[in-house]
């Protein structure tokens, strides 16, 4: 995998996204921490270089925050198929 882009809406001032990878539904580790966003419209949206394999069935998710450092809620997740 090359790279990795999080999308979230409605915008929130100064948001940063964090890339973590999942195992067995458990968390493994950060591969990416906390990135500010950049904004289009109503979108905040953050990539990453990561140039990385990972095992299949494993998950990688973004979360995110808002300038008062509060997690938002949900989270993206997408699952590796090999």
């Amino acid at each position: 995998m090359d790279s990795v882009t999080s999308s979230r809406t409605p915008h929130r001032i100064h948001a940063q996204a964090l890339l973590t990878l999942w195992e067995n539904g458990k968390w493994k580790q950060n591969i990416r921490g906390w990135t500010s966003a950049d904004t289009t419209g109503d979108t905040d949206h953050t990539s990453w270089s990561i140039n990385q394999n990972f095992p299949d069935g494993s998950r990688l998710c973004t979360e995110w925050k808002d300038l008062s450092g509060r997690v938002l809620p949900g989270m993206a997740c997408l699952i590796i198929h090999r």
